[in-house]
């Protein structure tokens, strides 16, 4: 289960920032995560919620943009969405990830003091 440790990971991020910034608390916390990644949300947002509650920000909601994956051909030029393996326009495995492998903080909603 990688998602305690990636909710152990925001967390401490967001305590950095917290800090850092001299924010009173922390409302809303969006990540983009791809879909590559293979996080499962619930799972992420039960360990996030169990990790926050001795924090200042222990009523932040947390928001998951879910990133699709996209890829684009190294011949042609071509994007498709598919996880297959070839290009769909013109066979070639020769393939660029444009999207999926996203995992970041978009953004965080703060109260300020």
């Amino acid at each position: 289960m990688h998602e305690l440790s990636l909710a152990e990971a925001i967390v401490s991020a967001l305590l950095k920032m917290y800090e850092d910034e001299g924010w009173s608390g922390v409302k809303r916390v969006r990540l983009r995560i791809g879909a590559l990644r293979q996080v499962f949300p619930d799972m992420l947002e039960f360990a996030f919620g169990t990790l926050v509650k001795d924090t200042p920000f222990s009523d932040a909601s947390l928001e998951i943009e879910e990133v699709p994956l996209t890829n684009r051909c190294g011949e042609c030029g071509e994007p498709w969405a598919e996880d297959c393996a070839s290009c769909p326009s013109c066979g070639s495995l020769k393939r660029e990830t444009v999207t999926g492998m996203e995992l970041e903080i978009h953004s965080v909603e703060v109260e300020a003091l």
